[in-house]
């Protein structure tokens, strides 16, 4: 018989072997993913990075700006925010993520301690308007926080963050107090919110800042999964 005939036989004998002995573990492997926000809640013009991979990438998150709902890979994440136009790396942020699970992430200052991941616990939506509040200025030290009459909680430290709770839709009386004190840090006012509308309310700034570093609170849309 031919040699080459013989060679090219066994080839195509070992060949077929192979791709019969395939298992499942050869498959290719997906990497599960689920939803995470960024709030800005620093006077910075930012980019946000996943592993070396920017993620906002129409546009740069601005001051007291959000990304809303980005899907990111779980695992250990190592996330990074790099001033708008610059190539460093101003604060890099690992943390882990849980598929289960959907996640806010808070940059509130230029030092890996003022960047917090929060783990998000929705309600579910029905008339009433669903808020909670998160201490994001580093100086300010505990808040004591009502929102109309049915939000009250006291002692909340920097990078503490209530539950979501349900309040009535409409115009609620907003008042935030240093902890133990009875003089508001900033002027009373109403927040107009919607029913079946999540939110979070923040704090931001210094108690002796000034311009966009002034101590102050907003408010964002949380849109959930």
């Amino acid at each position: 018989m031919n040699i080459k005939a013989i060679l090219f036989f066994f080839a195509v004998v070992v060949i077929g072997l192979s791709a019969c002995t395939k298992t499942d573990g050869d498959l290719a492997v997906t990497n599960k993913s689920t939803f995470l926000s960024v709030i800005n809640a620093s006077a910075d013009t930012l980019n946000f990075y996943q592993n070396g991979t920017r993620l906002n990438n129409s546009s740069n998150l601005y001051p007291f700006g959000l990304l809303s709902n980005l899907s990111v890979t779980v695992g250990l994440q190592n996330f990074q925010f790099k001033k708008a136009g610059s190539p460093n790396a101003l604060v890099d942020a690992p943390n882990t993520i849980k598929a289960d699970s959907t996640y806010t992430l808070i940059f509130a200052g230029e030092t890996t301690d003022q960047v917090f991941l929060l783990t998000d616990h929705f309600l579910i939506p029905d008339s009433t308007a669903i808020i909670r509040f998160v201490n994001a200025s580093a100086t300010a030290g505990s808040l004591d926080v009502t929102i109309g009459s049915a939000f009250n909680y006291k002692n909340q430290a920097f990078k503490s963050a209530t539950p979501f709770v349900k309040v009535p839709a409409g115009k609620n009386r907003l008042t935030i107090y240093k902890s133990g004190s009875t003089t508001p840090l900033i002027t009373p006012g109403d927040l107009t919110l919607v029913g079946g509308t999540s939110y979070t309310l923040y704090t931001k700034g210094s108690l002796n800042g000034t311009g966009n570093n002034v101590f102050g609170a907003r408010i964002l849309i949380s849109t959930q999964f």
